[in-house]
Formats: structure tokens, C-alpha cells, sequence
């Protein structure tokens, strides 16, 4: 439970192993047991007997024991509740801990034109995003950057993001790499964002039977790919892209194309909404950033 509301919930088996398999298990392994899901990570498991567990390693099973598995759920629930656990204290001890070291950047975000309130909302948002506060004077900078040009919260939150698009590109893709991207079809993207739109933020409403198409393709895509993808978007749609696919394909990266950095090398490996891909053997289309 966090706030009083339950997050997450499931059932262990408290005498037996739960064997995962992540990926290099053979469909007639023979280990028996009781089917079912790993909760952190949503890999197929089975239940098994204890004494099976040398079999099931053998097999390519990863076997951890019922406390482990609460413990890594428990662990990844407040990982992707991280920003409900940001509060003002919290953000007041990072600003007093910045002051000594960069008392100019404080004075011109903090306390004006952001009370601690408005940081406390800013840095959540960027939490959400998954841009986390380890290291929390750049962010600052360009947050003192983008308030010369804005006070409006999603244009702040824009701003910032794309200045630290090279930093989120590096949590999928490493240095020389060229990233592998998913895009949406000019038609989709545009009957998205010339939809319906939630009164109560501004940010289109994507309907469930798209939802569930573009989830399906982002993930077959990361399937495809053996490795994360980015889905590069226009910048008014980022934000609803996002929540659709932070539970659903939590592999994916949506950024906006202003988030790329003009360095950073793509390969576009799925195009969401466009005609079936050309046979095998046809070369890939690739697209390198402007």
C-alpha cells in the first residue's frame, strides 16, 4: 500500500520456488509445476517443488525463493511510484544541500518565480518521466534556463526534458550506438492528435482499441529488436504516449523528436499504423537525426 491505496497484489506459494523464465528456457524443458507470472518483471514462472531446483537451473530457470520475490516486487512497485514519494521535505533538503555549491542557481529558480510547492510539482512530473534526482544541479540548470522563457508547467516540463535528451536516450541506448526507434504512422499520429482532449490537462485522449494496437506493436517491436526501443513522437502527443505505455510496455522510451539530440544516430525498426513491413531480406529503413 502507498497512501493508503494498494498498489500491487498477488499470491506466493510460501513452500515453494518460483522458477523464471527469462528468456532461455526450451518450450519442452520437462520442469513441473504450477504456471504462472513473475510479478516484477511480467517473465513466464513456475511454482516448483524445492527439490526440483537444480533441474529447473539445468533447464535455463532462474529459481528464487518466495521473500525474494515479495522483496523485488515490493522494490519495483516503489520504483514506478517514485515521484508519489517526493514531498516538500524532501525537496527542501536538496535545495539547502545545492545552496553552498551553487547559490546563483537556487536564487534563480527558488523561492522566485517557484515556491517549493511548484518544484515539488516540477521534480515530481520529472520523476514520472524518469528523470531522477541522483544528480540534481543539471536538471536545476536547465530548469533556470527554460523559466527564461516560460512559467507555464508543461512547458517547463518540455524544456527541460529536452535539454536532457542526450541523458535520456543513454538510459536505452549506449555511447556510438544508433538508437532503435518505433514511430507512428503520420495518419495515426494525426487522428491522435486531432482527437478528443482531456479538458482537465489539454492532452489527447487515445481511444482503448488504439491503445491497445500501439502497446501491442511497441512491444512485438521490443521483441523483434532483442533490446529497448524508443517511440519518437511529435512533441504534442509525448506526454499521453507515455502514460499509455509506462505500465504497459515499460521498455519503451517515448520521446519527443525535440528530445533527440542532433548527434544521435536511429534506426527505425517499426512503423505503427503503416503497411506490413517489406519481406525479409529487403534492407531496414534507417532515418539519422537532423
Amino acid at each position: 500500500m502507498l497512501g493508503g491505496l494498494v498498489i500491487a497484489q498477488g499470491m506466493v506459494r510460501a513452500s515453494r520456488l518460483l522458477a523464471i523464465d527469462t528468456g532461455d528456457v526450451r518450450a519442452d524443458h520437462g520442469v513441473p509445476g504450477e504456471g504462472t507470472f513473475d510479478p516484477s518483471f511480467g517473465c513466464p514462472a513456475l511454482w516448483i517443488d524445492p527439490a526440483s531446483r537444480d533441474h529447473a537451473i539445468s533447464e535455463g530457470f532462474m529459481c528464487v525463493d518466495p521473500g525474494t520475490v515479495i522483496a523485488t516486487h515490493a522494490n519495483q512497485e516503489l520504483l514506478n511510484n517514485s515521484d508519489r514519494l517526493l514531498g516538500p521535505s524532501e525537496v527542501r533538503a536538496m535545495i539547502d544541500d545545492l545552496k553552498d555549491r551553487a547559490p546563483a542557481l537556487i536564487e534563480a529558480v527558488h523561492p522566485d518565480p517557484l515556491s517549493l510547492a511548484a518544484l515539488t510539482r516540477i521534480f515530481r512530473a520529472l520523476i514520472a518521466d524518469g528523470i531522477g534526482l541522483a544528480h540534481p544541479q543539471p536538471l536545476l540548470t536547465s530548469l533556470a534556463l527554460a523559466l527564461q522563457k516560460t512559467q507555464d508547467f508543461d512547458a517547463l516540463i518540455d524544456a527541460v526534458r529536452a535539454d536532457l535528451g542526450a541523458r535520456l536516450v543513454a538510459r536505452i541506448c549506449g555511447p556510438g550506438e544508433r538508437l532503435k526507434v518505433v514511430t507512428l504512422d503520420a495518419a495515426l499520429e494525426g487522428a491522435i492528435l486531432g482527437g478528443m482532449v482531456d479538458p482537465g490537462t489539454g492532452q489527447p485522449l487515445i481511444e482503448p482499441d488504439t491503445g491497445s494496437m500501439i502497446a501491442e506493436r511497441v512491444n512485438t517491436a521490443i521483441e523483434e529488436a532483442g533490446s529497448p526501443v524508443a517511440l519518437i513522437v511529435q512533441p504534442p502527443a509525448r506526454r499521453a504516449l507515455a502514460s499509455l505505455l509506462r505500465q504497459r510496455a515499460s521498455r519503451c522510451q517515448v520521446l519527443s523528436i525535440n528530445e533527440l539530440p542532433a548527434t544521435q544516430g536511429v534506426e527505425v525498426v517499426a512503423v505503427i499504423g503503416a503497411e506490413p513491413a517489406p519481406p525479409a531480406g529487403l534492407p531496414t529503413p534507417e532515418l539519422e537525426a537532423a
